[in-house]
């Protein structure tokens, strides 16, 4: 898929030179939110791919104030051919949210935007597998024609944190309109940072981490 490798061009181009160094402090920040990179892990390639996306489409580079694809979008940095800038344009449009998984008819993957309620339909989607009715995920979408394509750095809620989930969602969706976005980002951040938690704490009882309340440092 396109985007996959454009994705993949991206981030070799700001995780070395003259990004070099920021790509490292990014390293070290995302460290704080999923844990250090266990290379024999089994989830060490979701792991980068979730190092990946939050690096060029979340984190804002405190020089510029920009994420890398913004800046790249902006800067331009390097060259863009004519056949690639519909692509580029399409991961700068991205759109990160919190996801109920409807159905699999065919190749084509049915969802749900929590945030927005929307019921989006993803046309030939390269992944069919690994979604349930009972789990929400976080996902982020590119648009593409008449449909879209989800990025590969999934994270899954477990399903007893379902209803903590859902009550965070319609808090966000009773601000303003102006506030929602960075509301939205903010949020997905901190369930994700608590699904790692959950990982790292499995003795302790998920109502204590997917929490306003917990003890623990989420």
């Amino acid at each position: 898929m396109k985007y996959y490798q454009l994705i993949d061009l991206l981030m070799q181009f700001y995780a070395a030179g003259v990004y070099g160094n920021e790509a490292i402090q990014a390293k070290n920040e995302f460290f704080e939110l999923a844990g250090i990179f266990d290379e024999q892990s089994n989830v060490f390639e979701l792991r980068m791919a979730q190092f990946s996306d939050w690096y060029l489409f979340s984190r804002l580079m405190p020089e510029f104030k920009l994420t890398p694809i913004e800046h790249f979008m902006q800067v331009r940095p390097a060259k863009i051919s004519e056949e690639e800038m519909p692509y580029f344009k399409n991961l700068a449009n991205h759109r990160l949210s919190l996801f109920e998984f409807i159905k699999i008819k065919g190749n084509d993957l049915h969802v749900r935007d929590l945030f927005s309620n929307y019921k989006l339909v993803i046309k030939n989607s390269p992944v069919t597998h690994g979604f349930t009715s009972d789990e929400v995920f976080q996902g982020r979408l590119i648009p593409h024609e008449d449909s879209f394509l989800f990025t590969m750095a999934f994270c899954f809620h477990p399903h007893e944190a379902l209803s903590f989930i859902q009550k965070e969602v319609k808090a966000v969706r009773k601000l303003p309109e102006a506030e929602q976005k960075p509301a939205r980002e903010k949020l997905i951040l901190r369930l994700f940072r608590m699904r790692n938690k959950f990982e790292q704490y499995r003795h302790v009882g998920i109502q204590e981490i997917y929490s306003n309340d917990s003890r623990l440092r989420v």
